[in-house]
């Protein structure tokens, strides 16, 4: 975890204060996976919550897809499950929160096809739109990213990276939209973003 000192993007609402700033890579090796698939929603973590996000256990070698970081991994819900809690989202927007704003740098990606006892089993192309907005919820910045499993490892097939342009700055909350959320499960990885607080 690296401190900065000072911010590459000050949003006007905060612009008389100093941020506090904190770049941090998440690995989520830090949070057991529960057996209950109900307690394994994401919610906050690192100064942000993680809407529509279950926390996964890739350590399977059929799991479908490996994490760029073993053994766990954040997957989006079902359309099921997207339609009470909406679009997967990192927002610093929840009750308690000091976090100010962002900057998202990256992350890693991938789809895959869950079998009906919820349990992914296989790799699939998909493409994502990340969208960043502001505390007005104005769009700030927008990128396409599209995952391919290679044909040389078609059993377990790592992530790739995703690395969002300049733009992606003092942001709100972001947005992570699937080209296919009715059969596929979109897995994330190792997102590395700078995070400004109050405290």
């Amino acid at each position: 975890m690296l401190i900065s000192v000072i911010p590459l993007f000050v949003p006007e609402f905060c612009a008389q204060t100093v941020p506090r700033q904190l770049t941090l890579h998440l690995k989520f090796t830090d949070r057991a996976v529960s057996l209950v698939p109900e307690a394994n929603a994401v919610n906050v973590y690192r100064g942000l919550f993680y809407n529509a996000w279950d926390l996964i256990n890739l350590e399977s070698p059929v799991s479908g897809l490996a994490p760029h970081t073993e053994p766990n991994a954040i997957a989006t819900s079902l359309v099921v499950a997207q339609a009470m809690n909406g679009t997967p989202t990192f927002t610093v927007d929840f009750p308690g929160s000091t976090s100010l704003f962002f900057d998202l740098f990256s992350f890693y990606f991938g789809c895959v096809l869950p079998t009906a006892q919820g349990v992914v089993q296989a790799a699939q192309q998909c493409s994502i739109i990340v969208a960043g907005f502001d505390t007005f919820n104005k769009e700030r910045a927008v990128a396409t990213f599209t995952f391919t499993p290679p044909t040389t490892n078609l059993l377990n097939p790592p992530m790739i990276q995703a690395i969002l342009p300049s733009s992606f700055v003092g942001l709100h909350n972001v947005s992570l939209i699937q080209s296919n959320s009715i059969t596929q499960v979109l897995l994330v990885d190792d997102p590395v973003y700078r995070l400004y607080t109050s405290s």
